[in-house]
């Protein structure tokens, strides 16, 4: 035996017929308005989650586009790697330690400059919540050393990159000349991949969580929508509005109560 459809049920399918039978007529119960406005609000945040969603989809395939772009370009210069190994070899072991200090300082610079800029922004924060002056001046006195720091860092950064850049720079008539500016164009499309990738992980990171909280209000808009069509069935149900297929739900609304 099937089992009977819950007052609450009843209600829900009857405000859920009511939108489409009773809308723009004038025995329309107020309610309605209620209804619209939960539509467009649950329309506007479905448009806003599928803009997010192809916003994640076009800067997934342009990066997808550009590492095809970069493979093609690498293996092209790999070739000419290839054709000048000795010599290329004979340079990778001279700045393979240059480089790698490099990375290494460039990563201590990137997270300097984000530890200074979550800095500046906790003082400006802190700014409007004391008076405090001692507090205040010891803030800024943490700025000023991290921005020292960050200077310090920027300038080894530069002096690096010079030398790495004098140390794969051939000399006139240097044997192998082809195959070292080839390894320095891979060298430099291997860091100019690594930034994008960083940028790029980031940026799709940013997103996804904006995806995931529109999500959320795009269920609660859901949830705003079938409220309203309930408070509908209701209304209508409370008033009996005439209506050939509204009013088979009358007689099994009054036995479900």
């Amino acid at each position: 035996m099937a089992k009977a459809d819950s007052y609450d049920d009843l209600i829900f399918q009857l405000g859920d017929l009511a939108r489409d039978r009773l809308a723009g007529k004038p025995n329309c119960p107020r309610t309605m308005d209620r209804v619209y406005r939960a539509e467009q609000a649950l329309v506007a945040r479905r448009d806003e989650l599928a803009a997010l969603e192809a916003q994640m989809n076009d800067e997934d395939a342009a990066w997808q586009d550009y590492l095809a772009k970069y493979e093609r370009m690498r293996a092209a210069q790999g070739e000419i790697v290839q054709k000048w190994k000795k010599a290329v070899d004979a340079v990778e072991a001279e700045t393979k330690n240059l480089r790698k200090t490099l990375s290494s300082r460039r990563a201590d610079l990137r997270y300097a400059q984000d530890a200074l800029q979550k800095m500046e922004k906790k003082h400006a924060d802190l700014e409007l919540s004391t008076r405090d002056a001692s507090k205040l001046a010891l803030s800024r006195d943490n700025i000023k050393k991290n921005r020292l720091q960050a200077m310090r860092l920027a300038r080894e950064v530069e002096t690096l990159e010079r030398d790495v850049e004098l140390a794969l720079t051939p000399k006139p008539g240097q044997p192998g000349a082809p195959g070292i500016i080839a390894h320095k164009r891979v060298l430099a499309l291997e860091d100019e991949m690594l930034a994008r990738k960083e940028s790029v992980d980031a940026s799709l990171a940013e997103v996804d969580q904006q995806i995931a909280q529109k999500e959320g209000e795009v269920q609660a808009a859901e949830d705003y929508l079938d409220q309203a069509l309930f408070l509908l069935g209701e209304d209508v149900y409370a008033q009996r509005i005439p209506d050939a297929q509204l009013s088979a739900f009358y007689p099994r609304l009054d036995r479900a109560r």
